[in-house]
């Protein structure tokens, strides 16, 4: 581990050996191993140090969290947001676990097909779009819901829909309907993967 400095400064003219030698001790990994005899979750670990280190401006992460338990998953996120909280430094980060992203992305492009095919960025987002759980007297989608809503689950009468431009006339239409369940729910990146969907299973979920 203690080689590793000596190639990564061959690239990386700013590589801060000081700092990646106090990051091993800080995460208890010994100085003296051998890199190839890490755990999964300990290369994944050493690679954002070598990352964090290396003073790039911009850094790239491919699935940082494949295959990794809850506490290095942690310390991986921890570290990516004190970086990016304490220097000018830009995160490009890969992957399909959306739960993961969804703590740590002010900005989200979503790619389908080697497209792409969203670009959210969050903050606003979150600022128009609900979450929200239905249940009526039948089993009929209203046309507002069919309108303006994108179907991501489906239980029986119990509908689940994201509606990205929510506006207080589709609000004032689905209560005229005299909803069952009219119910709020927190509105995460995997429902916006979920709705992005919706086009190709849309209300054929239903009958």
């Amino acid at each position: 581990m203690w080689e590793i400095p000596e190639f990564f400064r061959l690239v990386y003219a700013q590589f801060d050996q000081q700092r990646y030698q106090d990051l091993l001790v800080q995460f208890e990994l010994n100085r003296n191993s051998q890199y190839r005899r890490l755990s999964k979750g300990m290369r994944a670990l050493v690679n954002l140090i070598l990352a964090l280190t290396s003073n790039a401006t911009y850094i790239i992460l491919d699935e940082p969290f494949d295959g990794l338990d809850v506490i290095v998953r942690e310390n991986i996120a921890t570290m990516v947001i004190d970086e990016v909280a304490d220097q000018q430094k830009g995160f490009l980060i890969s992957s399909h676990d959306l739960n993961e992203l969804d703590g740590l992305s002010d900005r989200v492009l979503l790619l389908k097909d080697s497209r792409l095919v969203q670009d959210y960025h969050l903050e606003e987002i979150r600022e128009t779009a609900k979450k929200l759980q239905l249940v009526f007297n039948d089993k009929t989608i209203p046309a507002v819901l069919k309108e303006h809503s994108q179907l991501i689950r489906v239980s029986g009468r119990v509908l689940v829909v994201v509606i990205t431009h929510y506006t207080p006339e589709i609000d004032q239409q689905l209560r005229a309907l005299n909803p069952v369940l009219l119910e709020e729910l927190p509105l995460t990146l995997e429902d916006l993967f979920r709705a992005n969907l919706a086009h190709d299973t849309g209300y054929q979920l239903m009958k």
